[in-house]
């Protein structure tokens, strides 16, 4: 490091040892400089992985003199980012490739050394899968290559080609799953630190420059069902297993993943009024101790008449999983759905709907009663508040709940007689002498 970085007596700031120079083809550095010819300049660039520099000449055009060209060269090498200090130490330091860096990240993800940032705690199964997932795509774009010289146009580059992926015709990635690729990539990156936990490659990424797609949370795909079409349903289930599945989702909000997981005798109450969600289901099956969040702890209080149904089904058993197969085992969701659901939705002409629909449905009645939005937040496990207004979108397209509202709340303000037209006037006066002879 000391052939490119040098501190000098007295001072605490490292410095760059190279400094360029210029010159003219054909011409001495003795010589006098010609205005009329053209200036080139010379300087050594730091490789990943190489232990030997590279050599650049670039050309500077004419120039007045010799200082206007050591101008124009140190403005190339600032460009090129050998006058940066923290750029050079990212070259010279011995050579790690992403897919390594990630192979690393994942292992120390999973021991429980690095944690979730905001929340100091373990990372999730399911999120580690999903780092997985995008760590394997990842991989392929840019598997071998240094860390040092992954930046802006790199992601740029990777982006682009994300958004021209196709599958069958259509878009292979989402403007979602973009950003969620991208974030795992950076997440590598930064993952490089010294002994000082200070990051090895610090970057600035611009997003604008890269291109990253803005995820609209208004144009994401949400499905949800109306009351005929989740009596729709629970009319044509063939069985009572799907039928009892239907109106626990519809009528608690519950997870699908916190469903399956419900044990009878440890996660209902005697007489069923009340779900006790503690565990779910795992991605690829067995039980995880923890629901997907902190909020997701919880007790959900069931209607009387689905507490009643729900003793019905489970009859005389005392043990096991609520929904379970032959062996005793936790039905898959992808089974379940198959079996049960998914011919009687695509009869209903319902493209994209899945066990969440039934979730958010229950948001948008919850949201349309007088329950108190603390109390919904608790029932429907959210850690964001914000979720219950996305949740419960539907409702601004109820014209009957937005008039019915629009009704109650009224004006706050009475509005002078004169200013209504004479056919309402007497439309009002007729139904005001109707009130008060009922009144009578």
């Amino acid at each position: 490091m000391s052939r490119r970085i040098i501190v000098s007596v007295g001072n605490t700031e490292p410095e760059i040892r190279q400094r360029g120079y210029v010159y003219q083809k054909g011409r001495k550095q003795s010589d006098p400089w010609l205005p009329t010819q053209r200036a080139y300049g010379f300087f050594r660039k730091d490789a990943p992985g190489q232990s030997t520099q590279v050599e650049v000449r670039p050309a500077l055009g004419f120039c007045r003199d010799r200082m206007g060209a050591m101008l124009r060269l140190h403005q190339a090498m600032e460009e090129a980012g050998v006058l940066d200090v923290e750029k050079i130490r990212e070259r010279i330091t011995p050579v790690t490739t992403f897919e390594s860096q990630a192979a690393w990240w994942l292992a120390e993800i999973k021991a429980g050394r690095i944690v979730n940032k905001k929340t100091r705690k373990l990372i999730r199964p399911r999120t580690i899968d999903a780092y997985s997932t995008a760590v394997g795509y990842l991989n392929g774009m840019v598997r071998e290559k240094p860390l040092a010289s992954l930046d802006n146009p790199e992601a740029k580059e990777l982006v682009a080609r994300m958004k021209a992926e196709t599958a069958d015709g259509e878009a292979r990635f989402s403007d979602k799953t973009i950003c969620n690729y991208f974030k795992v990539f950076t997440q590598v990156i930064a993952s490089a630190k010294d002994d000082k936990a200070k990051q090895v490659f610090p970057r600035e990424w611009d997003l604008a420059y890269i291109a990253l797609p803005m995820v609209c949370q208004r144009e994401q795909h949400r499905p949800t069902l109306e009351p005929e079409e989740v009596e729709s349903i629970l009319s044509k289930c063939k069985r009572s297993i799907y039928r009892m599945v239907a109106a626990l989702l519809a009528g608690t909000g519950i997870r699908i993943s916190e469903l399956l997981a419900l044990e009878i005798g440890k996660h209902i109450s005697v007489d069923c009024s009340i779900i006790s969600i503690r565990q779910q289901r795992g991605k690829w099956g067995g039980i995880e101790s923890t629901p997907k969040t902190d909020a997701g702890f919880r007790d959900i209080d069931l209607c009387p008449h689905l507490a009643k149904m729900l003793r019905s089904y489970i009859c005389d058993r005392e043990s096991g999983f609520l929904f379970e197969t032959e062996g005793g085992k936790m039905l898959s969701k992808e089974n379940l759905w198959r079996d049960g659901f998914a011919t009687i939705v695509r009869k209903m002409g319902r493209e994209g709907v899945r066990f969440h629909a039934f979730r958010r449905f229950r948001e948008a009645v919850l949201l349309s009663s007088e329950c108190r939005e603390l109390l919904i937040d608790y029932w429907m496990g959210h850690s964001n508040t914000e979720m219950g207004s996305r949740y419960g979108k539907q409702l601004v397209k109820n014209r009957k709940f937005l008039a019915g509202w629009a009704e109650k709340v009224g004006l706050g303000f009475e509005i002078p007689m004169t200013d209504i037209s004479e056919p309402g006037l007497i439309a009002l006066r007729a139904l005001q002498n109707q009130e008060s002879i009922v009144a009578a």
